[in-house]
């Protein structure tokens, strides 16, 4: 079965009863970190500046906008799509760098509200969803990502377009077509990391995912085999021949993308993280403060550097791109959240002074050469003389280096408690948990949608 047909029949016909009892769980943990974020986002600048347009241009009262009120439903995937991606701080896939959570969930949640479905279907959509993302990222990757495009943006779309399509409950043939109108609206550059844009990448393809289902359920054609051909999608977006059809095809419905992915423990860019949490280990097992910091020096892969441009970042949105920032963090704070993502805590002239002290390299087949493992090797040089080291091969979060329940627990309410209190907070987590029983999505959205958040 060729790619697209592959992706429209499993999306047509897998629903909650065909999740293993791990995927729902894993799904579950992923969508209460991805409500969190983007509760927070939702009072972020990004998220202030998103809400007001979709107020003015995409109004409506069927579909649930986190943190708020309602809009339309591509309205209300645009924004809960940039909510959840506003400050760098959601989910990733391990083994390719995508953040599949927040352009998808909102598609399936846009989706469900119209076809007036359940928890279980939303559970269903999502992971569908992220399948779809998870397969044609990998189909088209590295040489897509490496031609400048950001696959959460590009492939998330595809995802989006699954999830929304699941909970609509669109037939084969209407998610063939639905898939060729994604297509042509797959976009998003890498050029604009750094800047609001690239949080409005996935609300974009959460949109775009619901526009696509929508107009497909209206009878609205587009090519039904899009990716296949030497003008299909796989083979345009893939420059020197790179695309791998079978990485959609091979095991679908046999292994669930789900599974893969990482939860971040600070909002910034994944390619920072193993690096900040090897000085966490440092600063703690050494009792280290900043005046006792000669230098610190950190290597990473060289695949990183066109990540990490921001050496003297302006403000917080560059500072998640920006290396010498984040460890400045740690090294200040022993830990770092949202915070220390201000544009305030950037500008503090204690922050500028620590980050002076961060040196960076990167090597070719740094530990491996594994990309999207972001391991990184952190070296410590006291004002005494003292050398510590700690390398971290794989992001702290993925599933090859899990955080703590607590950890996660403590990032929900930190992100979630500002915007709708504690005691919604807590409802919102507990409806997520018990998603898949009666009235659960009913509970989420009432405790997930407010007018009284304060702005952050």
């Amino acid at each position: 079965m060729d790619e697209t047909a592959a992706i429209a029949d499993f999306t047509a016909t897998t629903t909650f009863e065909d999740l293993p009892t791990e995927v729902v769980a894993k799904a579950k943990r992923a969508i209460t970190d991805y409500v969190g974020v983007a509760l927070y986002g939702s009072r972020h600048a990004v998220g202030e500046r998103v809400s007001s347009y979709v107020e003015r241009c995409l109004p409506g009262d069927e579909a649930a906008v986190l943190g708020r009120d309602t809009a339309s439903p591509p309205g209300a995937a645009l924004a809960n799509g940039a909510f959840g991606h506003a400050i760098d701080y959601d989910d990733t896939f391990e083994s390719i760098v995508v953040h599949p959570t927040s352009p998808v969930f909102p598609a399936a949640l846009a989706g469900v509200q119209v076809a007036d479905g359940s928890g279980r279907d939303a559970l269903a959509a999502y992971v569908v969803g992220a399948e779809v993302a998870f397969r044609t990222g990998h189909a088209t990757y590295p040489s897509h990502y490496d031609n400048g495009w950001h696959s959460t943006g590009t492939v998330g779309t595809f995802g989006a377009t699954a999830a929304a399509a699941s909970a609509l409950g669109l037939a084969p043939d209407e998610i063939r077509r639905a898939v060729g109108i994604a297509a042509s609206s797959s976009s998003s550059l890498k050029k604009n990391f750094g800047t609001m844009t690239k949080p409005l990448h996935a609300g974009h393809a959460a949109q775009m995912g619901v526009r696509a289902a929508l107009l497909a359920d209206e009878g609205f054609t587009a090519d039904e085999a899009v990716f296949e051909g030497d003008i299909g999608y796989g083979e345009v977006m893939t420059p020197g021949g790179e695309y791998d059809p079978t990485e959609i095809t091979d095991d679908l419905g046999e292994t669930w993308a789900v599974e893969d992915i990482g939860f971040k423990p600070y909002p910034s860019g994944v390619i920072t993280h193993a690096a900040m949490d090897a000085l966490r280990d440092l600063v703690a097992d050494h009792d280290l403060a900043p005046e006792d910091v000669e230098t610190v020096r950190v290597a990473l892969d060289e695949a990183a550097s066109e990540m990490l441009v921001h050496a003297d970042p302006g403000d917080a949105l560059q500072a998640k791109f920006s290396i010498e920032c984040c460890l400045a963090a740690i090294l200040r704070e022993e830990d770092a959240g949202v915070r220390e993502f201000s544009d305030e805590y950037v500008a503090d002239p204690r922050t500028r002074e620590v980050m002076a002290t961060v040196e960076r390299d990167f090597e070719e087949d740094l530990l491996g050469g594994a990309f999207a493992s972001y391991g990184a090797r952190v070296t410590v040089t006291t004002t005494d003389g003292d050398e510590y080291e700690a390398v971290e091969k794989y992001a702290p979060g993925s599933p090859n280096n899990p955080i703590s329940d607590d950890r996660l627990d403590a990032k929900f309410f930190e992100c979630a408690e500002p915007t709708v209190g504690r005691e919604r907070a807590e409802a919102v987590a507990a409806a997520i948990d018990g998603l898949d029983e009666p009235g659960a999505l009913d509970r989420l959205l009432e405790n997930a949608t407010t007018e009284e958040g304060e702005k952050l």
